[in-house]
């Protein structure tokens, strides 16, 4: 465990590596590494009724707002609606508290199969995670104060311009890339010397490059520029081409939106922010149609909290649209079936779109890191790989060696896969590329499993089904072969590691890489889709300032808002979404 705090001290500033620093993180990270390595992930949230169900719904009061998740979106929301002191403004999370262990960069990996994840796998899929224990791929989403960027790999990837106006193409004007721009930039107090005019300075949300580089960071670069692809600013003017990552770290520490945002603004009179708090129903007047309050769980009994403005629900793209169904909002026939009254009909759940990861890419070097080599997050630099539309079509992650355990443990590998592949991975000489699929044609869906509240919703991913999807992802596992056949890489040995499954095709055809991708992708856990904004309800769950589509003073405003996918990383875009709502919301009422 000493290894994994090298990694950890080696980016934190002097002034706070001196002994007693060291002696506290490294008792910190032995204590949760140990936990990690016990902790089942959960299966359901019966945690919140400890095993008996209150039947007594408490008074929790009124408020104007009411927010669900103190999530990416949700603790912008909290903190810039509550900018407003007139305004009574209750925002209610299930999880609990960040801790020291989700501030160290590093731990990322531990931190998804931690007590602070969900816990949410897929249904048994058909045409994907088919190396997966039980075909589940795992979908971490963080349940904590900053919610899943308390547990990312901290990555500050807007995505590609196009993306947003392909928004407004599907119906949502005001989306457009130079309408978002100014909230990107709201946010950011941004350390990274790129394209001028496209980073903000003086936000509340730091972003710098991850430090210090790796040793072969500069065989990546180089390897890009081999194949024609130079150092780019990637959330500047132009994304094709490979760049050290930008990451919200600050002072070597990880910085979630609950750090960034929230910690200051819940010292405001006007914000009640509640923690280990299930909401189980929006409270819906069925006349009306009206959002009028929520009943949520804490320490095993019920609330009621009214709001007299709105109800604005941000807790992710899983759990919003449980919350939107268990509530009546949703596809008719699938609430009928499972005894819900319907309130409204609503594609909810549908349309879930993710980017696919392929993982099968670790290569031998002839370079060998210690634990005590200078390294930050295990994720150094990313590129994007030319294709014929004006969006890239694949980005692929450039991860060094460490000289720790890697992430692969959280990727629910079965035992074949264990035995065989993961057992040949060397952390001290390998390093792994991983290939992002951005832009997927196939959707899948959520659905509720009961009328539970605590019961977790049904994920199916669905991926591959379209065989453009694996074209795609084809083409970026060949372009990411050809990187490593570079010069630069040539120079440290780079040799694909065998992959010792789908040994029916010949090695390294496009069938066996179909085979490959079918058994050894997972996502980058970055689902969205779920309540997609557009011009009406048959085809969108919300309109294009994010008011559910006939029901009045409810919102959505999380990932899952978003029509269609960015060429980027989801916490980015949604803070944006959350920044931007805030001031929709401002004017509203003002």
């Amino acid at each position: 465990m000493w290894a994994t705090l090298s990694v950890f001290i080696a980016i934190l500033p002097k002034i706070i590596t001196s002994d007693p620093a060291i002696d506290f993180y490294k008792k910190v990270i032995d204590e949760n590494v140990a936990k990690v390595e016990s902790y089942k992930l959960p299966e359901n949230n019966a945690e919140f009724i400890n095993g008996s169900e209150a039947t007594e719904v408490k008074d929790f009061g009124n408020y104007d707002f009411i927010i669900i998740g103190a999530g990416s979106a949700g603790s912008v929301l909290a903190t810039r609606l509550s900018e407003n002191e007139n305004w009574k403004i209750l925002l209610l999370e299930a999880g609990g508290e960040e801790n020291d262990f989700s501030t160290i960069p590093s731990m990322w990996a531990n931190l998804q199969m931690s007590e602070i994840n969900w816990g949410y796998r897929t249904i048994s899929q058909k045409n994907c995670c088919l190396g997966m224990k039980n075909r589940q791929c795992l979908e971490p989403r963080g349940k904590a104060i900053g919610g899943s960027s308390t547990i990312n790999a901290i990555m500050y990837v807007r995505g590609n311009p196009e993306d947003y106006n392909e928004w407004v193409r599907l119906g949502n004007p005001g989306w457009s890339y130079e309408e978002v721009l100014p909230y990107f930039l709201k946010s950011e107090n941004s350390q990274v010397e790129g394209d001028p005019g496209f980073h903000g300075k003086g936000g509340l949300w730091n972003i710098q490059y991850s430090l210090p580089p790796s040793e072969l960071f500069s065989n990546f670069l180089q390897a890009n520029k081999e194949l024609g692809l130079e150092a780019v600013d990637y959330n500047g003017y132009r994304q094709f081409g490979a760049s050290k990552a930008q990451t919200n770290i600050k002072h070597g520490k990880r910085q979630s939106t609950g750090t960034a945002f929230l910690k200051y603004a819940r010292q405001r009179r006007n914000l009640n922010v509640i923690t280990n708090a299930l909401v189980t129903e929006i409270v819906i007047d069925k006349k009306n149609k009206s959002a009028e309050g929520v009943m949520f769980i804490k320490d095993n009994q019920k609330f009621r909290a009214n709001a007299n403005l709105e109800v604005i629900v941000s807790a992710g793209a899983f759990n919003s649209p449980q919350l939107l169904m268990l509530s009546g909002i949703g596809p008719k026939e699938h609430l009928e079936e499972l005894g819900i009254d319907l309130i409204e009909d609503l594609p909810v759940g549908q349309n879930l779109l993710e980017h696919p990861m392929f993982s099968g890419l670790a290569f031998r070097t002839n370079f060998t890191v210690t634990a005590e080599s200078p390294l930050s997050s295990s994720v150094e630099a990313v590129g994007f790989m030319p294709g014929p539309g004006t969006v890239p079509p694949i980005e692929y992650i450039f991860l060094p060696q460490t000289g720790t355990p890697s992430a692969f443990d959280m990727f629910n590998f079965n035992q074949e896969l264990e035995n065989s592949y993961l057992a040949k991975i060397n952390s001290s000489t390998d390093f792994n590329i991983f290939v992002v699929l951005l832009h997927q044609k196939s959707k899948g869906q959520i659905r509720l499993k009961s009328k539970n509240p605590t019961d977790f919703p049904e994920i199916d991913l669905n991926l591959f089904e379209e065989q453009e999807d694996v074209d795609t992802f084809i083409d970026g596992i060949n372009f990411v072969i050809k990187l490593t056949e570079t010069q630069a890489f040539r120079d440290v040995n780079a040799t694909l590691i065998d992959i010792p499954i789908c040994q029916e095709y010949e090695k390294y055809s496009r069938d066996f890489w179909e085979c490959a991708i079918r058994h050894m992708s997972m996502t980058l856990y970055h689902p969205c889709g779920t309540t997609a904004m557009g011009p009406n309800g048959t085809t969108a769950v919300v309109d294009n300032q994010l008011r559910v589509h006939g029901i009045e003073k409810l919102r959505v405003v999380d990932a899952g808002v978003m029509p269609s996918t960015v060429s980027g990383h989801l916490n980015a875009p949604t803070v944006m979404i959350a920044e931007k709502i805030s001031d929709v919301i401002k004017a509203t009422y003002n």
